[in-house]
């Protein structure tokens, strides 16, 4: 399913992946959802789950911050926005 989503919760499990040699390994679960007022903005929509390996979650996450640097570094730029300091 596609579609915006304006919020991302992450968390420990539940889902657990079996190992070949026993045992198994604790997933990361990520949500994206909207929030509590979607349904007023006209947004609302089902919530999205995945459940990542850890080492995927790592990747994802890393990706996510070099996002969030290079879009803060082109906002700043182009004066948008400037932060409050």
């Amino acid at each position: 399913m596609s579609g915006y989503r304006a919020e991302i919760e992450t968390s420990a499990g539940p889902a657990r992946l079996g190992r070949v040699s026993g045992g198994a390994l604790l997933l990361v679960r990520v949500r994206l959802f909207n929030g509590p007022d979607a349904l007023e903005r006209g947004t609302d929509q089902p919530d999205v789950f995945t459940d990542l390996d850890p080492r995927a979650a790592r990747t994802l996450a890393i990706g996510l911050l070099a996002a969030a640097d290079t879009a803060e570094q082109q906002t700043l730029q182009a004066n948008y926005w400037e932060p409050q300091r």
